[in-house]
């Protein structure tokens, strides 16, 4: 009955009150982080609750007329927020929980300040640091913000000058206006971003300035025809070959230009076909702009027939010319003329030539040229020479065509 006296007379929390006082904070602190943890429990279960409850009805998310997110995706994405929320308080209540408890013995208080030191001096770090990096901070938050406004002013003029409201000439020309305004941009933007580049923190270092020689070769080698396509679009662009709109001829294709930028043109063909033509591959071809001078009427259309030597030159002349005049398209004035290129060994090549304003039109006015030319011959009477024949014929019969064409008669070819 003497013996249990005796071993708590032993024990320190008897001989020292202070452990009393220890024993009841630590208590405390377990309550406290009890309490707190069924509170977020109950408070995410809540949530939950209240999120499930909105999923029909939270509209999705919208940016321009492009659907990013649906209700749904929405309520799950806060859910996950929510549960992430919930474990890192958790985890946050558990080690202050612990953290307290540990330091209210002496045995176990070393552990926390070697604890505490490893998240505080972090944290310390970062607070001076920002502290030091700060006037750099604000520095580029005032770079940014002027850039803003210069290029937002840039923009409306280049556009203004685009929309004849603002005359640019001679320095930049209304049809490359857009362009200009582009690299103008381009370039306040490189110039904002080497005024930033040294202030941004951690920049000044070796490994960041290895770093950046190395991203850099990489996009040197890596990109190296994309650089060529954006120095040949600059070229084209100054060039003023063409408009968007134009018939043009490029490399071959000829379409209607949809779309020019510095890496590429667009092409629209007669047959509705999209043509991506690189700017470094229409620079080092011929382009053909069939639209420039049909703006003013001035586009000539050809096309060329042969005829026999006994047929006199100006009733094949009047023919042609009258044959251009009934094609729909065809500019009256200045009226169509005719030009003999070649003498042939059987007959001369005549070529007629027809002034339009409706290069968009070109196919559609030489078939109806065509038709008119073998209709006026036909109806005269005369042969158009070409294709030549291969079989054997009576040379004194005609191939015209039509009502005029004479009746066929047989012949015999003598072999010795």
């Amino acid at each position: 009955m003497h013996v249990l006296p005796a071993l708590l007379a032993e024990i320190p929390f008897w001989k020292n009150p202070d452990y009393l006082k220890r024993a009841a904070i630590t208590l405390l602190i377990l309550v406290t982080a009890f309490l707190l943890w069924r509170l977020l429990r109950r408070g995410r279960a809540r949530l939950d609750d209240l999120l499930q409850s909105k999923r029909r009805t939270v509209p999705p998310l919208h940016i321009r007329g492009l659907q990013l997110l649906t209700g749904s995706q929405i309520v799950s994405a806060l859910s996950l927020l929510s549960l992430t929320l919930f474990y890192g308080l958790a985890l946050l209540n558990v080690i202050v929980a612990l953290l307290l408890t540990f330091s209210q013995f002496p045995a176990t208080e070393r552990y926390v300040n070697l604890v505490l030191g490893w998240v505080l001096t972090p944290l310390h770090d970062l607070y001076y640091g920002f502290l030091a990096s700060l006037p750099n901070l604000i520095t580029i938050l005032v770079i940014a913000i002027l850039t803003r406004f210069i290029l937002k002013a840039v923009s409306f003029l280049f556009t203004k000058a685009d929309e004849g409201a603002i005359n640019l000439s001679p320095w930049v020309h209304r049809d490359v206006a857009l362009p200009t305004g582009q690299i103008v941009r381009a370039v306040i933007i490189l110039i904002a971003l080497f005024l930033i580049a040294p202030r941004i923190p951690g920049t000044g270092s070796e490994a960041a300035k290895g770093l950046s020689v190395v991203i850099g070769l990489m996009v040197s080698f890596g990109s190296s025809s994309t650089v060529g396509n954006v120095i040949a679009g600059i070229v084209l662009t100054y060039m003023r070959p063409f408009r968007v709109g134009d018939r043009v001829q490029i490399q071959g294709t000829t379409g209607d230009v949809m779309e020019r930028t510095f890496l590429y043109t667009k092409l629209l063909t007669p047959k509705n076909e999209e043509v991506l033509i690189p700017s470094t591959k229409a620079l080092d071809g011929n382009i053909t702009n069939y639209s420039a001078q049909a703006r003013s009427g001035n586009l000539i259309l050809y096309t060329t027939v042969t005829i026999g030597y006994d047929t006199p030159w100006q009733t094949i002349h009047q023919l042609l010319i009258d044959a251009a005049l009934k094609t729909e398209m065809v500019e009256p004035n200045p009226q169509p003329f005719v030009l003999q290129t070649a003498l042939d060994d059987f007959y001369i090549h005549y070529q007629v030539n027809a002034f339009t304003a409706h290069a968009e039109a070109m196919p559609r006015i030489y078939s109806e040229l065509h038709r008119n030319i073998q209709d006026a011959f036909n109806a005269a009477g005369m042969e158009i020479m070409s294709p030549h024949y291969t079989q054997l014929r009576d040379g004194n019969q005609s191939t015209v065509q039509g009502p005029l064409k004479p009746k066929a008669t047989r012949f015999r070819v003598a072999m010795d």
